[in-house]
Parts: structure tokens; sequence; C-alpha cells
């Protein structure tokens, strides 16, 4: 049961929000932690789906390795997302605290598919806006899924960085840089160690940031569903079912 600022899911309407039709996902199962009137702080466990047969694309440490085809058991502690919802002048906010993946499964949308269906349960809820702060594969993958830069500092280290990488290596330059998926996403025709150039330069030079959503602002929805819709057509190549 979630209820906040006039807003009441039961469990069943939490369970049917957190559907998703991943293949390698059983359902995203809903753990509440703390709940206060004003707050509730709860995690999402991915629940393997016994018997799918897929590609492992990464070691245990991110490394990208030769695909190696695995059949899940049922048992795979695939991961878990650690977040909070809180009432702030009367409208939801939601904070994504953490994300404790196992690295193996990187590169099959499983992320992807998390924070799709995560999103169906903050649109129920009427959240305003998320925050979070994007470390490790984040600083790239929250790009991609529409969080832009909280402070313009970040967005000018990035741009001037991330020309200064371009330049060096004689490669196009983007003909603006406003947003965080413009980095993420430049030029993914190009590409440098396998990953297209914008992907490499975030997962390699990157430094960690603060980043926002506001859920009713369509630009930030667009860019989540079109970088979506790429992941849903790699993973039909990586995932046999």
């Amino acid at each position: 049961m979630i209820h906040l600022a006039n807003k009441k899911l039961d469990e069943r309407e939490v369970e049917r929000l957190l559907e998703t039709d991943h293949p390698m996902v059983a359902r995203f199962t809903f753990v509440p932690l703390t709940v206060t009137t004003n707050q509730i702080s709860f995690k999402l466990v991915i629940e393997p789906r016994a018997g799918v047969k897929y590609y492992q694309q990464r070691d245990r440490y991110g490394q990208r390795i030769q695909p190696v085809l695995r059949t899940l058991t049922g048992n795979e502690r695939i991961g878990e997302a650690y977040r909070r919802l809180y009432v702030m002048s009367g409208e939801i906010y939601a904070e994504n605290q953490s994300f404790f993946p196992n690295q193996e499964f990187n590169d099959l949308g499983i992320g992807s598919a998390l924070y799709e269906s995560q999103e169906r349960l903050y649109d129920a809820l009427k959240v305003r806006r998320v925050d979070l702060y994007a470390v490790s594969v984040g600083v790239y993958v929250w790009a991609r899924q529409g969080f832009d830069f909280t402070h313009n500092s970040t967005l000018w280290s990035v741009k001037n960085e991330f020309a200064r990488f371009l330049k060096d290596r004689d490669l196009p330059l983007p003909q603006h840089i406003k947003r965080s998926w413009d980095v993420a996403n430049h030029r993914r025709d190009i590409l440098v160690n396998q990953d297209p150039v914008g992907k490499y330069w975030m997962l390699n030079y990157a430094l960690s940031w603060e980043g926002y959503k506001l859920m009713e602002d369509s630009l930030f929805r667009e860019v989540a569903e079109k970088a979506r819709k790429e992941m849903r057509e790699k993973r039909k190549e990586r995932i046999l079912g």
C-alpha cells in the first residue's frame, strides 16, 4: 500500500503498475522499507524468469566479453533498486537513491525495463519530479533515460571536456550541447572500442553528476522512449527466450 498526498495505491495496483514484458524478468517485487505520513522508502527486487536463454555481454566487473550463451536458473541475483517518495508543498517527489546491479546482466535492457515500470508507478502517483545522483554506468544510462544535469556547472564542464576529446581524435563536434543526452546520444554511428562515441566518453571520462527529470515535461519522456525503443531492438538479438 502507498498512501501519500491523497494518492492511494493498494498492493495489487502496485504489482500491476510494475509489470514488465522483459523476457528475462518474472517480476519487479516492491518491498516497503520505511513508511511515514509524508514519505515512503522502498526497494524493487529484480526477480529472474527461469529457463530463459540469453547472451551474457559483460563479466562480473562490467567489462565487455565475447558473448556467452547462458540459461537463467531463477536463482540469480540480478539487482535491486532503492527509492524514496516524499511529499513537499502538497506534491509528491521521488528520489532514485541507489541501484545495485549484477554487472554480468548489463547491456540486456533490464535496468531500462525496471525504470520504465517504475515510471508507471510514478505517473499513477502524479510524481512531479525525480532526482538522483548518477555514478558508475549511471552517468551514461540516466542521461539516456531522460535525466538532465541539475547544475549548469556540470553542463559546462562536460561540454568542454567532451569537445576536447572529440577534437583530439579529429571526430565531428555536436552542433550544440544543452542537455546530458546531447552527449550520450552524439553520433551513435561512430564507434570507439565498440561503443558509440558519446557512450564511450561518458563511461570512461564523465564524473558523477546530480540529475533530475520533470515527469510532466514531454521532452524528458521523448528522450527516454527513444532509448528504450533502441534497447528493445537490441535485446531481440541478445535474448532467445
